[in-house]
């Protein structure tokens, strides 16, 4: 067993690698932490250059050609987007920026609240498109500031993925600080990599392998739920915690945050009719409850 770590997109990435030499090993790590400050570079809103930092600096009837890694990220975040009924939206970096002022105190409650209402408004007039066939963004009216958030560091999973993949590495477990781990394979001695839910009452003991999972307890800055179909801090969930699999960690750490709004009910239909949810878990009143 081989553990690396590496800060990169504001979070601590893990990664463990089974069954390898140590100096193999050493060099899978080195070339992996390499491709995630590539990724940082290209997705990351606060790196100047980043094609996110560039779309939201785009002017009405602009266009853009982006990397093939933003089309692909943004492409997913819009299917997630409608699956969850646009609980998840990428959309809201002003959003972000509001409440982080009102957390470092440069805006009171009723100042935030008015800049949000603000931001709502001019996220609903703008105007934006992917192309669906090929890597271009086109800003018909400017008015949303795109955060990839959780989703951009699902991402790099999934690219880091497709790097072990390719280095003949077959058994390995990397995570993007708590929120999201992808699994391959097994540890050396064992069948499953091993993992643990945990309520205030309960925890469930989990084996896994091939599958990504994703934690999300408040999607909020402050005490309150913020809710992106609103645009308002005052959102309610039924959960304590929501925690979500799937074959991709960028499906998996966005459908975490978007389904954490929603109802059991309205989670078992999502689930129901979005094949690239493999299970969810959820904490209630101190217990856990499953959903496949």
């Amino acid at each position: 067993m081989h553990n690396f770590e590496h800060q990169a997109m504001a979070t601590r990435f893990l990664l463990t690698i089974s069954g390898e030499e140590a100096d193999y090993a050493q060099n899978v790590a080195q070339r992996c932490f390499q491709r995630l400050d590539e990724l940082e570079e290209i997705l990351s809103r606060f790196v100047a250059g980043s094609d996110i930092s560039r779309i939201n600096k785009l002017k009405a009837d602009a266009q853009l050609a982006l990397e093939h890694e933003t089309w692909d990220v943004i492409k997913q975040a819009i299917q997630v987007q409608q699956w969850t009924q646009s609980t998840f939206d990428i959309g809201v970096a002003e959003h972000m920026n509001i409440f982080r002022a009102a957390k470092e105190g440069i805006l009171n409650e009723f100042e935030m609240a008015n800049a949000l209402e603000k931001a709502q408004e001019e996220k609903l007039r703008a105007s934006l498109y992917v192309d669906p066939e090929k890597p271009y963004f086109y800003c018909i009216q400017p008015g949303m500031l795109f955060d990839l958030g959780g989703i951009g560091k699902g991402y790099a999973l999934d690219q880091l993925a497709l790097l072990l993949r390719e280095m003949d590495v077959e058994n390995y477990c990397i995570s993007a600080g708590d929120s999201t781990l992808l699994t391959q394979g097994a540890p050396q001695d064992a069948e499953h990599w091993s993992h643990s839910l945990a309520s205030s009452e309960e925890q469930k003991n989990l084996s896994l392998g091939d599958i990504a999972v994703s934690a999300s307890g408040t999607f909020h800055q402050g005490n309150h739920i913020f809710d992106p179909r609103t645009g308002k801090n005052t959102g309610v969930s039924e959960f304590d915690r929501i925690w979500v699999a799937c074959k991709m960690a960028a499906y998996s750490d966005a459908f975490s945050t978007g389904l954490y709004l929603h109802s059991v009910n309205e989670i078992e239909n999502i689930v129901k009719n979005v094949a690239e949810i493999a299970w969810v878990v959820y904490s209630q009143d101190g217990k856990l409850f499953s959903i496949d």
